[in-house]
């Protein structure tokens, strides 16, 4: 890939640590944990938990970047060979320049996280998720009888 595409991604020569404070600063702990679902956006958040598990994981930060790209910064995805490649690997054209952040609905992490789990094609609403567990059903008993409880002591000589 040609070095003037990788200078307009504005991935390039950003930090891990200035674009998570940038997005903290935006979006704020609750909506990133919506949109990109990663725990350690969750449970008792801070810049530093978040830094260490991304250098971690790095299907995390590449789904940080994901978003930073492309909801934030508003860059259009690319060819299926482009959306292969890690975020930080991609150019642009030149002529597409990075746009002002915007916030986002819920319906956008509804779509977000289907886009993600490859439910719904790119730019198409997301499918209403089925439940995660459908109610357990209780036998019915065909009559009510007594109860079947049986103590240790119930063929005790002692009983009353």
């Amino acid at each position: 890939m040609e070095n003037e595409e990788l200078q307009n991604s504005p991935l390039h020569g950003l930090s891990a640590e200035a674009m998570l404070t940038e997005l903290v600063e935006f979006y704020g702990w609750r909506t990133l944990d919506a949109a990109i679902e990663l725990k350690c956006f969750r449970i008792q958040p801070t810049i530093a938990s978040a830094l260490a598990f991304l250098k971690k994981a790095e299907w995390a930060r590449n789904r940080v970047e994901e978003f930073y790209l492309h909801t934030y910064k508003g860059m259009p995805k690319g060819s299926p060979e482009q959306m292969e490649l890690k975020p930080r690997e991609r150019g642009f054209p030149l002529s597409i320049k990075p746009k002002k952040p915007r916030p986002i609905k819920p319906q956008e992490i509804e779509q977000l996280r289907a886009e993600r789990e490859g439910l719904a094609p790119p730019g198409r609403p997301a499918p209403k998720r089925p439940p995660r567990r459908a109610p357990r059903e209780e036998p019915e008993p065909d009559e009510p009888t007594g109860s079947t409880f049986k103590s240790r002591f119930s063929d005790s000589p002692f009983r009353k």
